[in-house]
């Protein structure tokens, strides 16, 4: 079995879990059993799965020990019995002894989400989680609200996964001990790395042909090198490598944990030829492939959006608002071309990065704002589908610092529109032709941006060209293409093992 191991897949589904979700599907053409592995829960995981069509793929670490099963009380009848199983008065959702409130529950939709009990001094003692209505955990609390232990049970109430916790600085909680039961054992772990770790040796024993992949080097590396069981480890890079995105750079931390591995780890998989090299040239101890992170469907390549349909002006930029994406030098090149060419307009299709509380997206904001452009730049947010964005678009523009492949890239050239982009590691000039498919400029050159961007619009008959040009200059990322570089893969590393 091949397992590919990530963080989790939430409804915001991010690049590195689509890429997995299409990793499978290749490997189910190639007849070659796949499953995705996920190390943290998500309550909503079931349906989520069953919305991206994976139901049945994907292996969770805690559900994996607990193995819950459905509770069929409905949960009219389940609320009922919390309340007369603790002699409460019910009032609504909250439960009440001697007038004073004793137990809470909080719905989410029609299922309850988590059960709040306070002790006769009005402090929280304890909260139980539920998922699909079936007890999961409970959080148990010190006199200051400070979570103590976490304890999660099986398919019958048992306890079987505890995880505990000390003061750290400024008084929060920090998880000092994990107890795991498990075939009739208690284990103890002191770091949850410890404990993936555990559940990976489970997932291969008794298999001589199981392969780890890597797609989140935070959730995976760690626990690779504290396995104990004999399987094959490979580590999929989804970006740079280093921290200025240059061959020489300062590796990234997570990126040293992943050289440390020596000999334990079996390959490194990157998606571009360049970056390939670059890894080779500083990693001797295990061999590197590129490998696209992505791949078009192969009827997509031979149709033909019809250049008449494209709205003309209409740029997109397909990226999340972080600072990495340089958003804020798009916005400025537009808003001047603009000035000039009153039908342009620029639509922005991507999620808000939390990161520093939202910093960059409060930036981009008020640029558009500061610009006076918010009639023709848009936030148009997370999209699942930009088929008939791609389809309409006069042409997509990248101006990252830096980029692991781009898939935005990939699915623009496919359904024809055309893209201008920096020349940055990785990605661009691998898919990019220039003068053929769209055009590939100085990395940070804003004049050179400006320009071309210019040009472009004011001339669409270049745009055209490019547009005809772009799904057959895709070929060697189309479906077919991909699998057969997977399936070569496969074959030649299973040799190498039994060689």
């Amino acid at each position: 079995m091949h397992y590919f191991v990530t963080s989790r897949i939430d409804r915001l589904t991010s690049a590195i879990e689509l890429a997995e979700i299409k990793r499978i599907q290749l490997f189910d053409k190639l007849q070659i059993p796949a499953k995705i592995v996920t190390r943290l829960f998500d309550s909503n995981q079931e349906s989520i799965w069953q919305e991206l069509g994976i139901a049945g793929r994907v292996i969770n670490m805690q559900d994996y020990f607990q193995r819950l099963l459905p509770n069929q009380t409905e949960t009219a009848e389940l609320i009922k019995q919390l309340f007369s199983t603790n002699n409460l008065n019910q009032q609504g959702l909250k439960g009440f002894k001697a007038q004073k409130l004793r137990l809470e529950v909080q719905l989410q939709g029609q299922l309850i989400n988590y059960v709040t009990y306070f002790d006769r001094w009005g402090f929280t003692d304890r909260r139980d989680f539920y998922y699909r209505n079936q007890i999961s955990y409970s959080e148990f609390y010190d006199d200051g609200g400070k979570l103590i232990t976490r304890t999660y049970y099986n398919n019958i109430g048992q306890a079987i996964l505890m995880y505990h916790y000390r003061g750290g600085p400024e008084n929060q909680p920090i998880m000092t001990l994990i107890q795991l039961f498990h075939r009739n054992h208690w284990f103890q772990f002191d770091q949850e790395d410890q404990l993936m770790a555990y559940f990976l040796d489970c997932l291969a024993v008794n298999d001589s042909d199981a392969s780890f992949y890597s797609d989140r080097e935070d959730y995976a590396v760690r626990p690779f090198k504290l396995m104990k069981k004999s399987a094959k480890r490979y580590v999929i890079f989804h970006s740079i490598f280093t921290e200025d995105a240059k061959a020489s750079g300062n590796l990234f931390p997570f990126t040293k944990e992943v050289f440390q591995l020596g000999k334990k780890l079996n390959g490194i998989i990157c998606s571009t030829q360049q970056e390939k090299r670059d890894i080779e040239a500083r990693f001797k101890d295990a061999p590197c492939y590129a490998i696209p992170v992505s791949y078009l469907p192969n009827e997509l390549l031979k149709q033909k959006t019809a250049f008449a349909k494209r709205v003309p002006g209409q740029i997109i930029a397909v990226a999340r608002l972080t600072s990495v994406k340089r958003l804020d030098v798009l916005i400025e090149a537009v808003a001047l071309i603009h000035k000039k060419l009153k039908f342009v307009d620029l639509k922005i299709y991507g999620y808000d990065d939390s990161w520093n509380n939202y910093e960059e997206s409060t930036k981009l904001h008020k640029l558009v704002e500061q610009r006076n452009a918010s009639t023709y730049v848009h936030f148009c947010g997370y999209q699942a589908d930009l088929t008939s964005i791609y389809q309409a678009a006069d042409l997509e523009v990248l101006t990252s610092n830096y980029e692991g492949f781009s898939m935005a890239i990939l699915e623009s050239l496919g359904h024809g529109c055309p893209v201008v982009s920096y020349d940055i590691n990785y990605g661009p000039n691998e898919m990019v032709q220039d003068h053929l498919n769209g055009r590939l400029l100085p990395a940070g050159d804003f004049g050179k941006l400006y320009r071309t961007l210019f040009d472009l619009l004011s001339h669409r008959e270049k745009l055209r060209f490019y547009s005809q040009n772009a799904p057959e200059s895709m070929y060697p990322y189309q479906a077919d293409q991909v699998q057969k570089v997977w399936g070569n893969f496969i074959v030649k590393e299973k040799n190498k093992i039994e060689v």
